[in-house]
């Protein structure tokens, strides 16, 4: 796995210095998924059900058209930008559209419309969450949930791992039997520390949170991301942290440890012997939340964010730390200083309606990288979904006049009451290398599948060659 990681990044860096052969190359390496690709995209996460934020459906993709396809003259960046902005005229649309396309290699503006306005992002904007994650964090770094044994005295140490499995909580009750049992302790009490990422529900959220069945708590740990059935838009729980060690006591009792007791809150004791189970990489954790729009784990990465900055993981501090990286990535491209001043962050998924990022901000910071300029954030650009074949876009772009775009177009989805986005990156038909940010706003949310059908026509625009 390591290995793939490693020539999926060299793909994509040598794609971007020659990006005539950037889908070609990353197809070939299992960057991109294509006629070229070596290995079967996986099938280890299914398919999410419809929801407010991000509704889909799963569909068997056919696979994109062949690379050798003849391509037409050039068009020019004028021509490019005049196909996109025709799609305002499109009754759901009445106007209301904004993009901006930012060639790769160069950093220029070739196509826009309104995009230094700030608006909602919904979705995409857990873009910019992974994008600071990765910025502060090693994508192989994990998460402990420690188990901490000081005598009789138990403590279950979390550290952010909120998809903890029941099998990791059995492994780590089986090392905390082996600990006691050394000692010949059979009777404990048991203590949970939620100190080091306090967590908790993003008032910003409005009627988007928990109750909706949205997005759960922000929790030091959690087992299966706090969903109460096991569905990603099912019940969540109001505690995460604390249902987990409930479970944790119940696996110690099944291993014949008697735990006395209510479970109380408590910090670790720094002596005492730890045994420990590991989360995903957060380079998984990015993964996962850009290909299923996962809200938990894309609050969670914000809150990781402000850990590592030196900062309470509360919601407000996490919300101001991934601020902070974007500020900083932003002025490190030359980003607009008015476009940078126009960012509010109120929450790391999107799920806020008071979120404002310009779109021109989303497609600067993917063209970056895009160019290989920031090699830490490279794997953003196969972890988004791909037009027609996975995570969230993979019943998207079905029409007659967006097929074409299947399999040639990537990019972060995000539809929230009356906004439906995406940004990504793709090849134009000229070979160059862009990155991309579209946005349709103020339409009924009753219109919702043709206001994302609208954003699909226009990102197909991109690829066209007749």
């Amino acid at each position: 796995m390591h290995s793939d990681r490693i020539w999926r990044a060299v793909a994509i860096a040598l794609c971007a210095a020659v990006p005539a052969s950037f889908y070609a190359l990353g197809d070939a390496t299992d960057a991109f998924p294509g006629v070229l690709t070596l290995t079967t995209a996986s099938d280890e996460h299914e398919a999410r059900p419809p929801a407010q934020a991000e509704d889909w459906e799963r569909t068997q993709a056919p696979m994109p058209r062949p690379l050798d396809a003849p391509r037409p003259a050039e068009d020019t960046d004028a021509d490019l930008a005049r196909r996109m902005a025709s799609h305002a005229d499109l009754p759901v649309v009445n106007g209301n559209l904004a993009f901006a396309v930012v060639e790769a290699e160069t950093g220029e503006v070739i196509a826009e419309r309104d995009g230094a306005t700030a608006r909602t992002p919904a979705s995409t904007m857990k873009l910019l969450t992974a994008a600071a994650a990765l910025r502060v964090y090693d994508e192989d770094e994990t998460l402990p949930t420690r188990a901490v044994v000081d005598g009789s005295a138990v403590t279950l140490q979390g550290t952010g791992n909120m998809m903890l499995t029941d099998e990791d909580l059995a492994h780590l009750a089986d090392l905390t039997k082996d600990t006691l049992t050394h000692g010949d302790v059979t009777t404990i009490s048991l203590a949970l520390d939620t100190s080091t990422l306090p967590g908790g529900e993003n008032p910003a959220w409005g009627d988007n949170g928990r109750a909706g069945g949205w997005v759960a708590p922000t929790a030091s740990l959690a087992l299966n991301e706090g969903r109460l059935d096991g569905t990603p838009y099912g019940p969540k729980s109001a505690d995460p942290a604390g249902d987990a060690a409930t479970r944790f006591a119940e696996l110690l009792r099944d291993r014949d440890i008697e735990v006395t007791g209510e479970i109380t809150r408590a910090a670790a004791p720094s002596g005492g012997e730890s045994v420990e189970v590991s989360s995903p990489t957060i380079g998984e954790i990015v993964r996962h939340t850009l290909l299923h729009s996962d809200n938990t784990t894309a609050e969670l990465l914000g809150h990781l964010v402000a850990l590592r900055a030196g900062h309470e993981a509360d919601p407000g501090h996490a919300a101001a730390a991934v601020t902070e990286e974007i500020h900083a990535l932003g002025a490190e491209l030359g980003v607009d200083t008015a476009v940078l001043d126009a960012i509010v962050i109120h929450d790391c998924s999107g799920l806020s309606r008071s979120n404002r990022i310009p779109p021109v901000l989303f497609a600067a910071v993917l063209g970056n990288v895009a160019s290989g300029a920031v090699p830490q954030l490279e794997q953003i650009l196969y972890d988004v979904p791909i037009a027609g074949l996975t995570g969230t876009l993979e019943k998207r772009f079905d029409e007659p006049d967006t097929q074409g775009a299947r399999g040639q177009v990537r990019g972060k989805t995000g539809y929230l009451g009356g906004t439906a986005s995406l940004a990504g990156v793709t090849v134009l038909p000229d070979g160059r290398t862009v990155a991309y940010a579209i946005l349709v706003h103020s339409f009924d949310g009753a219109n919702a599948r043709e206001a994302r059908a609208a954003v699909d026509e226009v990102a197909a625009e991109l690829v066209r060659t007749a």
